[in-house]
């Protein structure tokens, strides 16, 4: 009898829980499939980041044989930058894009290293406009827990306390986060990478969906978070690669200070994307290289105390 000609397709799929011995035999294996990753195209070195256009023109321009990925609501470029593969990533502004866009790099593009940069404000009198501050620690300022207080009684900012975020990440144990800590290789290439705008200069960064302009506010975010910078991505961006164990730094430039220089200057998020530029020329090949993210306060406590939960 004739074959009849075949109508769909049959797909096998087959997990392989095989070894193979110094002498070259197949012996069967078991063990928990605790990893799944689909194909999705070769990584990249680097994946940067910018909520708007205006913090990434120069990074664009850099990006040698670039091409253009969009991802739902998210675009994302790729090329080289000197030796360097680089996807870059506009996140849009806030933390559900922030989070949602660094899950899409992390996954899609498999990078060895995030920067996330941009403008921030200025959380005290010491940073001038055009300053850079390379991410330490980055910490939402907007996480906090309050003590009770009747109705009428007002609100009264000292008895919030900063509250941590948790992640488990080994599927098991809470690991709490009072800030996210930057990685210290690319923090030392930042900070020795010549700028001309103004300073560069280690600190916190801190992060919030939140537009304050209220100098107590700001005093209180600075004494209470350690935090000497405003944005509204770098924790949210930060705490996602935490999670995946990808290492990570935030480089913020000073845009406005309400203490000294209330008007924002959007041309100082092309200063920072040009200082980023340099950098990633800078950084050594960092494919494989291990993470800090994962000791959690353990890491940070020491030297952020007053971020403790």
């Amino acid at each position: 009898t004739q074959i009849p000609a075949p109508r769909g397709y049959a797909i096998q799929l087959r997990v392989n829980m095989e070894a193979i011995d110094a002498r070259g035999n197949v012996k069967p294996q078991g063990g928990t499939l605790a990893v799944f990753e689909p194909p999705s195209g070769p990584g990249v070195d680097i994946v940067v980041q910018g909520a708007v256009d205006s913090e990434l023109q120069p990074l664009l321009a850099a990006l040698e044989g670039r091409d253009q990925v969009q991802i739902a609501a998210w675009p994302f470029w790729r090329g080289r930058i000197g030796s360097k593969s680089v996807g870059v990533s506009r996140t849009e502004v806030g933390p559900i894009n922030a989070a949602a866009a660094t899950t899409l790099a992390i996954v899609h593009f498999r990078p060895a290293l995030i920067l996330n940069q941009g403008t921030a404000g200025a959380t005290g009198p010491d940073l001038k406009v055009f300053d850079i501050v390379v991410g330490e620690a980055t910490v939402d300022y907007g996480a906090f827990r309050s003590a009770h207080r009747d109705a009428g009684a007002g609100v009264d900012l000292s008895g919030w306390a900063p509250m941590p975020h948790r992640l488990r990440l080994d599927g098991k144990e809470r690991i709490p986060f009072s800030a996210f800590p930057g990685d210290g290789a690319a923090l030392r290439v930042a900070t020795e990478t010549p700028y001309k705008r103004g300073r560069v200069v280690k600190g916190v960064i801190g992060s919030a969906f939140e537009l304050n302009r209220e100098l107590d506010r700001l005093t209180w975010v600075r004494k209470t978070y350690g935090a000497v910078t405003e944005d509204m991505e770098s924790a949210f961006s930060a705490g996602v690669a935490a999670g995946f164990r990808v290492p990570f730094l935030a480089i913020r430039v000073i845009s406005d200070s309400e203490f000294h220089s209330p008007e924002m200057q959007p041309i100082a998020g092309e200063y920072c994307a040009s200082f980023v530029v340099d950098v990633i020329k800078r950084i050594e090949p960092a494919r494989g290289r291990s993470t800090r993210a994962g000791r959690g306060d353990r890491g940070v406590n020491r030297k952020y105390g007053n971020m403790a939960p």
